[in-house]
C-alpha cells in the first residue's frame, strides 16, 4: 500500500472520530456533501535517507457552504468543526493516530501550518498542512 493511501486513510479515520462532519480521503470517487473535511496527501520525503521512513505532508481542508443556499447555522458548524480539527491535530491526542491503522505508523509532527482561509463561490475552505514523521508497516 502506498504512503499516499496509508496516510490519508489513517488521518481520515482518526479525524472522523474527532469531528461531527464526514471526513474523506482525497481523490476518491465518494460524493462529498458540505460541510466536510478532506485529507489530501501532498508529498513525502524519506527521512533519514535509505530507511523507508517518510516525512509525509498532508493538507486537511474543512469545506463548508456559506452563502444563500447554506443551512442556517452553517458558519457556527464550520467554526466548531475547525476547532475540533485543530484540537485533534495540534495536541498530544494525535499520538492516538496509531490506533487507526495497522499499515501506517506515526512518530510525531515535524511541521504544521494553518489555518488559511479561502472563500470561493459560496464555499468557505480552511486549509491546515501537517508534516508527519512516519513509517509504513505494523509496529504494534
Amino acid at each position: 500500500m502506498s504512503y499516499r493511501k496509508q496516510s490519508e486513510e489513517a488521518l481520515r479515520d482518526y479525524l472522523q472520530s474527532k469531528v461531527g462532519v464526514p471526513v474523506y480521503a482525497a481523490a476518491r470517487d465518494e460524493i462529498k456533501g458540505l460541510p466536510c473535511v478532506v485529507v489530501a496527501y501532498e508529498g513525502g520525503t524519506e527521512n533519514p535517507p535509505n530507511t523507508g521512513n517518510m516525512d509525509v505532508q498532508l493538507n486537511i481542508m474543512l469545506q463548508s457552504e456559506i452563502d444563500g443556499e447554506a443551512q442556517p447555522g452553517a458558519l457556527d458548524i464550520h467554526d466548531t468543526t475547525l476547532s475540533q480539527v485543530e484540537d485533534a491535530l495540534f495536541y498530544s491526542g494525535l499520538n492516538d493516530l496509531n490506533n487507526y491503522s495497522t499499515d501506517f505508523h506515526f512518530f510525531g509532527v515535524t511541521e504544521h501550518q494553518g489555518s488559511t482561509r479561502d472563500m470561493e463561490d459560496g464555499v468557505l475552505t480552511e486549509n491546515i498542512t501537517v508534516t508527519l514523521a512516519s513509517a509504513a508497516g505494523n509496529f504494534s
